[in-house]
């Protein structure tokens, strides 16, 4: 799925954040922009659990021919075939800086040069450069629909995917599986639940079609907003807010604290094998 080459590259900008859906699309956009069809003029790879790989030597003289993204997953294609993949996990981040920038040594995985610009990777283990015809990582193929997926209706999709689990699973775990639906983290899982009035401890058989169509609209329109923006995730804006202001969300964060909508005191507690913690209102969300 790749999307279109509508964001302008800006020298110096980090492209990264929390690395959920909206990262990779938004990496993928500026990176479509910056790189596709140059030339590389100079690769680099210091961080020694790639030297097996042999990536300098591989891609010298190459050229990016187009860069896209999977849900959580970047995939930076070239002409020879090759396929530049990359998960950031928690920590990982792809910054992109003039060619005139020396990207800074701590953490840097891999760096890539064309005439314009660097594309630098940090704290990044889960990269891989695939010879061309290599399958792609079996988790990436397992994907569910990714809800920034160019000529998807995330709402039917998302409606679909949920429909067909077993009823019994909880709806906050389900839409951080990411053989469900692609794209959704830790963040916008609280968020979207929120929004959607959906408490995320219910069984997924319980949803309505309308309910669960809504968490697939709602949680791809704000990782939308998020990759036109680029700014980091915000999902809430307080009235006359400067914009550096730190009340970014309506729920994730806020254990304790009450709700914007009812008052009621915000509720936290981990979910799902990865114990990840969740968000929640429960008055708005009963």
């Amino acid at each position: 799925m790749w999307p279109p080459a509508a964001a302008r590259a800006t020298p110096g900008a980090i492209v990264a954040g929390v690395p959920e859906g909206q990262v990779s699309h938004r990496n993928a956009r500026r990176f479509q922009r910056a790189l596709a069809g140059r030339p590389l003029v100079r690769v680099e790879a210091p961080e020694p659990r790639l030297a097996g790989q042999r990536i300098p030597e591989r891609l010298d003289g190459d050229r990016v021919s187009a860069a896209g993204a999977v849900g959580k997953h970047h995939l930076l294609r070239f002409a020879s075939g090759r396929v530049l993949h990359s998960h950031l996990m928690m920590h990982g981040v792809w910054r992109l800086l003039s060619a005139s920038r020396a990207p800074r040594p701590g953490g840097l995985f891999l760096a890539l040069w064309t005439a314009d610009h660097v594309a630098a990777l940090y704290r990044c283990p889960r990269v891989r450069l695939l010879e061309p015809g290599e399958p792609l990582p079996r988790d990436l193929s397992a994907t569910g629909p990714d809800l920034l997926g160019a000529g998807l209706e995330p709402g039917a999709a998302a409606a679909a995917a949920l429909g067909r689990l077993e009823p019994t699973r909880q709806v906050g775990e389900a839409l951080m599986d990411q053989r469900v639906v692609a794209g959704v983290g830790n963040v916008y899982k609280s968020e979207t639940c929120f929004l959607a009035r959906v408490d995320p401890w219910r069984p997924v058989g319980s949803l309505r079609p309308e309910e669960a169509a809504e968490l697939g609209a709602t949680a791809a329109r704000l990782m939308a907003e998020d990759v036109r923006s680029g700014g980091g995730i915000r999902t809430f804006r307080p009235p006359l807010a400067r914009p550096a202001s730190r009340e970014r969300t309506w729920v994730y964060g806020r254990a304790g604290r009450p709700c914007r909508r009812c008052g009621a005191r915000i509720r936290a507690r981990g979910q799902g094998d990865a114990n990840r913690t969740t968000y929640w209102c429960p008055g708005c969300q009963a």
